[in-house]
């Protein structure tokens, strides 16, 4: 008698991963903060948390590149065509992204750092244009790498992507134990490149090893109008939630003393664990809804769309 196993949706494993990976990296974000504390002092830990509210300002450096590709990559798979070109062409995109931005970052730095961080300036003196600027560096190496991330999904593997993205904040957080235990004085820019960098870096280092693979690949002008065509909207949306949803880090950079900013950072990153839990789903069903769209299987498609509606409305 054969016994027949419960097979398990491709879109839980996949979200599944995804709560291990976010309780790995809220876990490193909490236990960081003590560490951080201790080699920084409050006040200017309060000035590395607000730095760190850059990160989700820089992910729109992708112009939507990234999520554009991914539904591309969800289309081809539907219809059993190669995306190669498409991949390639995002990736030239996404190199053109980067130095726009960092020109960008280098011109303007100046006047945001000084409004930004205003209520800092005796701590920091005439290091703040470079500390800014530095940190966009950072963040928008995380916001490029993400591409990667957003590749991995759209191939439904995207269990691979959670273990990367927790595996490099694991790296970041065994540096920044090391520069605790050996009583290495760090200032605040050496702290955030020790902690962050390596999220970007392994992101970056996977994009490279698919550019190689994809070196011999011929790509077209249709491919890049149509990542750019498709990208646009995503790039606008982001802008908008950007503003709606981060404009707190602006308000408290101006209101809040030190150990208050320092307080709101422990709370929202318990309540970015909370948050994750739902949209670890949303993100793994994304390229499968995408692939059913093409497919035209509106009544499965529907019949998802509702359940996880009504599964996120009671998980509010």
């Amino acid at each position: 008698m054969k016994v027949q196993l419960l097979k398990i949706p491709s879109h839980l494993i996949v979200a599944g991963s995804s709560w291990l990976s976010k309780i790995i990296i809220a876990g490193v974000q909490l236990a960081s903060i003590s560490y951080l504390i201790s080699i920084l002092g409050e006040e200017k830990y309060a000035i590395f948390s607000l730095l760190t509210g850059l990160l989700v300002w820089c992910s729109a450096v992708d112009f939507g590149i990234g999520t554009g590709l991914q539904n591309y990559i969800s289309e081809c798979r539907a219809k059993n065509k190669s995306y190669d070109a498409y991949i390639k062409s995002a990736l030239h995109l996404s190199f053109i992204a980067i130095i726009f931005f960092i020109a960008l970052f280098y011109i303007f730095s100046g006047v945001i750092s000084a409004k930004y961080l205003s209520s800092f300036h005796e701590i920091l003196q005439d290091k703040t244009r470079m500390l800014f600027f530095t940190s966009c560096l950072v963040f928008s190496s995380i916001g490029i790498g993400a591409i990667a991330y957003k590749i991995l999904f759209a191939e439904l593997v995207g269990w691979k992507a959670n273990l990367l993205n927790a595996l490099s904040y694991m790296i970041g957080m065994l540096g920044l134990l090391y520069i605790y235990y050996r009583g290495i004085s760090v200032d605040i820019k050496l702290s955030l490149i020790v902690l962050y960098l390596p999220v970007g870096m392994i992101s970056l280092c996977y994009i490279v090893y698919r550019y190689i693979k994809l070196y011999h690949v011929k790509t077209t002008k249709s491919h890049y109008i149509a990542i750019l065509r498709r990208s646009s909207g995503f790039f606008l949306f982001t802008l908008l939630s950007i503003v709606v949803l981060q404009t707190d880090y602006m308000v408290i950079s101006q209101r809040l003393t030190p150990a208050d900013i320092v307080q709101y950072t422990v709370t929202m990153k318990i309540f970015g664990l909370v948050f994750f839990i739902y949209t670890a789903i949303l993100q793994a069903l994304w390229p499968i809804c995408a692939e059913l769209r093409v497919k035209q299987q509106w009544k499965k498609l529907n019949k998802m769309i509702g359940v996880n509606i009504l599964l996120g409305s009671l998980y509010v």
